[in-house]
């Protein structure tokens, strides 16, 4: 016998699998809320992951290569079971999560959050969720804009099932309308002689009907239509009629005037069809009904009354709405994303934009609808972006990065356009644009940082090793010749045992200052580590040539260095390996063997050696 829980697990996969969604393609009406996500979050990773009874299956994906993983695995499934919203700011640091094989392994899951969502009938079906491989925090902003996006999925994973349920109603007024005004009227005709199949029937449907004879006395009041007024027929005037069954107009305020009813039209002779009406009943109930009804006349045309039929679409009203709803927090979303989200019609016209436009071009959204890029845009901003647009329009993806200028601020967009298809055929084209900006510039400081070092300025070891590469390969394809200097600091230990290491840092400071005010420009002078430096020196004539650049750089370091205020000698030991035909390992070699020289020969001197013909 199954458990409670293994009862209610069946349930919800059951519910999952009765949508008929697993295991279908990629649908574009999904994938914009994956793509909001990760733009909107800055996310790498964004799903609409659906969870079933041994595997978590995603709908759509951004970011991610695979289509599924074992639930074993799913953080989703921990948030299915919550039932709420799930964040794990550092998976390294929550035991549920750390040694799972989404973290130890690809994709290296550092954070996540994931927003439950819901059949109509409330069984959590899976999560909308982000994924970052990094840690970070998630505010209440951003997990209300979770939750809003979660809940713009949740309806779409049931439309299917709400519009089903609407043209099945649909169809069901329909026909029960035929059928009911035909059984109605003879109702009428024979008010003596009561049919109980059409009794019956009438008691049994679904549907509110409401009969009066040709005076405008009420003659039927089915079940339904005793529920839906919550009373039965009263022997009322058609001017009565309103007040006592509390009838309003569709917004459900405004009282109906009796020559609105649907039941006294259809008596003055018109044909009303799915006029909308709100019923109140005595407990306060407001039920949102469609009435369509019809005169009822005998077999030689005479006046014999009305019928109307009235089909509850409460539910079906605030599907609408909620439609409606769903659609303005969408727009919301797309106006305060800090990207720009367009939609561009086979004809290169606007569709749609939303306000970023005009805050970052000064360009109202409302101006650009209807008209061509080149149009809202001007054609200096079209002109780079044509050829993608145009291969957008033949089906294909592209994305492009533009350095833009407007209202006095420069940004780098990140833009990509993305094919709408339908049957095979482009519809249109989605854009989304982001401000690269920052992005680009914290990689030219990641950049400078990882090829620099920090207390100099001076290139570092790995920027050293680039730039020697280079060097050698230019000296080869030139036929120069060029020389590599190591230098060290002579009892740099010595400063910083007794003067400090602050006052050893100025040192080094200023003996990097010294030598690349001694150099020419196009040389490179590095810091390798402590008080290690080295300079590649290119288009270098001769050895002897090399000791007249050793002679400036001692020279440099002859003068006092102000370390605390006060003067203090510093001289240096110099190895310099010069090279006709220069290869990497040899010049090293020569350098470092020349360092050694200058060393054991008291220091404060150079030594030139030329690199593979020995010491």
């Amino acid at each position: 016998m199954l458990s409670q829980q293994e009862l209610a697990e069946e349930e919800r996969v059951n519910a999952l699998r009765a949508l008929g969604v697993l295991d279908t393609p990629q649908e574009d009406r999904f994938d914009r809320f994956t793509r909001i996500a990760a733009a909107a979050f800055g996310a790498p990773i964004a799903l609409v992951s659906l969870v079933d009874a041994q595997r978590q299956w995603f709908k759509s994906r951004v970011g991610l290569d695979v289509s599924e993983t074992p639930r074993s695995m799913s953080f989703c499934s921990h948030a299915v079971a919550l039932a709420d919203l799930l964040v794990v700011p550092d998976t390294h640091l929550d035991e549920r999560f750390a040694g799972n094989p989404l973290v130890t392994g690809a994709p290296c899951i550092r954070f996540y959050a994931g927003q439950p969502v819901h059949s109509v009938d409330g069984q959590p079906l899976g999560t909308l969720c982000i994924i970052d491989q990094q840690p970070r925090m998630f505010g209440d902003a951003d997990k209300r804009m979770l939750r809003d996006l979660a809940q713009m999925v949740q309806d779409e994973l049931n439309r299917g099932v709400l519009v089903a349920a609407r043209d099945a109603a649909q169809m069901a007024l329909r026909e029960m309308n035929v059928q009911l005004e035909r059984r109605v009227e003879d109702r009428t005709r024979e008010l003596n002689a009561k049919n109980a199949l059409l009794d019956a029937v009438l008691e049994s449907v679904d549907v509110g009907v409401v009969a009066c004879g040709a005076d405008g006395a009420l003659t039927l009041f089915n079940r339904t239509a005793r529920d839906l007024h919550g009373m039965d027929v009263a022997g009322l005037g058609s001017a009565q009629w309103a007040a006592h069954y509390h009838l309003f107009e569709e917004d459900g305020m405004t009282p109906l005037e009796e020559g609105r009813i649907p039941l006294a039209r259809a008596l003055r002779g018109e044909h009303v069809k799915d006029a909308p009406m709100v019923v109140v009943n005595p407990r306060g109930e407001a039920h949102r009904v469609l009435a369509s009804g019809r005169a009822l006349k005998g077999a030689n045309g005479e006046a014999l009354g009305a019928v109307v039929a009235m089909k509850d679409v409460t539910e079906l009203a605030e599907s609408r709405a909620r439609a409606v709803e769903s659609e303005e927090r969408l727009r919301t979303i797309a106006d305060n994303v800090p990207a720009l989200i367009a939609y561009i019609d086979p004809g290169m016209r606007y569709a749609f934009a939303n306000s970023r436009y005009q805050e970052w071009f000064g360009v109202k959204c409302a101006d650009m609808l209807g008209k061509t890029v080149p149009e809202a845009m001007g054609e200096a901003f079209f002109a780079p972006r044509r050829a993608a647009l145009e291969r957008c329009l033949d089906g294909y993806a592209s994305a492009l990065e533009i350095e833009e200028e407007r209202r006095g601020r420069r940004r780098v967009l990140s833009t990509t356009y993305l094919p709408h298809v339908r049957d095979g055929v482009v519809q249109g084209i989605y854009v989304l644009s982001t401000d690269a900006t920052s992005a680009r510039e914290y990689e030219r400081q990641l950049h400078a940082l990882a090829h620099s070092d920090h207390l100099t300025g001076l290139p570092n070891r790995r920027s050293y090793e680039e730039r020697l590469v280079q060097a050698i390969a230019r000296a080869r394809r030139s036929a120069m010749a060029m020389a590599l200097v190591y230098l060290d600091v002579d009892h740099f230990k010595q400063i910083n045992d007794t003067l400090g290491h602050a006052s050893g840092d100025a040192v080094l400071r200023e003996f990097a200052k010294r030598l690349s005010s001694t150099v020419r420009a196009t040389d490179t002078v590095a810091r390798l580590a402590g008080d290690e430096f080295v300079i590649v020196l290119e288009q270098v004539g001769s050895a002897r040539e090399c000791g007249r650049i050793a002679d400036k750089l001692l020279e440099a370091m002859r003068a006092d260095f102000l370390v605390d205020g006060q003067p203090r000698q510093v001289s240096a030991s110099i190895g310099i390996a010069w090279s006709a035909h220069p290869e990497h390992g040899a010049l090293a070699h020569a350098a470092d063997e020349a360092l050694y020289q200058s060393k054991r020969a008291g220091r404060n001197t150079a030594s030139v050696l030329v690199a593979g013909a020995g010491s």
